[in-house]
């Protein structure tokens, strides 16, 4: 009996420290699956933060985004308008220009009789009065152009052109028609007429003044190396002139 009684209480050791080890492997287990969740909390915590950041970041990068497109827009805006402030200016110190020609045109007063030619001597021809209707018909188109009726002064300028073909204003009117395209955005119909103007007399400062505008217009079309080839030629074959001076300013920009 005793060996059996001993063999049992072995037995029973024996399942008593199994049991033992199972528990400890238990808690162990338990142990490490709380540490593994508190791990995936602290993970999914900083999960969010980061996706916090992130949705910050893209507001941020989306605003920036339309700041740079709007300061975009505000630059090409003020752009155009300084480019459009220079063709006024131009304009107006060509309107200038004009006004003293015309005034310059006008038959001067008479002066005291001249003394009596000997009979042998033909007197000077008496000054042709011709001039004075153009430069009547002249005035009137610039007027009806700063008024603001572009139209109504192409077709005038136009007319003028016509009825006076050997006046010397010729080209100063073919300027101010391609002035009237271009003041109306057509830009293509005012490099014609522009053109003209050249054709007109190239060796004038209206052929200057036209060379200018060409340069302009292709800035306004965004085409710089033709705008530039157009101030750079009023430099070179017209170096005197205003337009010249000008130029030289458009292609400093």
């Amino acid at each position: 009996m005793r060996p059996v009684l001993v063999l049992s209480l072995a037995v029973s050791v024996a399942m008593l420290s199994a049991a033992c080890a199972t528990r400890g492997n238990v808690q162990e287990l338990t142990t490490r699956l709380d540490q593994v969740n508190k791990d995936i909390a602290d993970l999914r915590r900083v999960q969010q933060g980061v996706s916090a950041d992130m949705a910050v970041t893209l507001v941020e990068a989306r605003t920036l985004g339309a700041k740079v497109r709007d300061t975009e827009t505000k630059l090409r805006d003020t752009m155009d308008r300084v480019a459009a402030l220079g063709n006024r200016l131009a304009a107006t110190e060509a309107s200038v220009r004009e006004l003293i020609a015309a005034v310059e045109a006008l038959p001067r007063a008479s002066g005291p009789p001249p003394a009596a030619a000997p009979q042998n001597i033909a007197p000077p021809p008496a000054p042709a009065e011709s001039s004075v209707p153009a430069e009547r018909a002249f005035a009137a188109a610039l007027k009806t152009f700063r008024s603001g009726e572009h139209g109504q002064a192409v077709l005038e300028l136009t007319d003028f052109i016509g009825r006076y073909p050997r006046s010397p204003l010729i080209a100063r009117a073919q300027l101010w028609i391609g002035e009237a395209y271009f003041r109306q955005r057509d830009y293509r119909q005012a490099l014609l007429e522009y053109r003209k103007a050249v054709d007109a007399a190239p060796d004038s400062t209206a052929a200057a003044d036209a060379w200018l505008k060409i340069g302009q217009v292709y800035a306004m079309l965004r085409e710089r190396p033709a705008a530039a080839a157009a101030w750079q030629r009023v430099m070179r074959d017209y170096p005197d002139s205003e337009a010249a001076g000008q130029a030289r300013t458009f292609l400093r920009k």
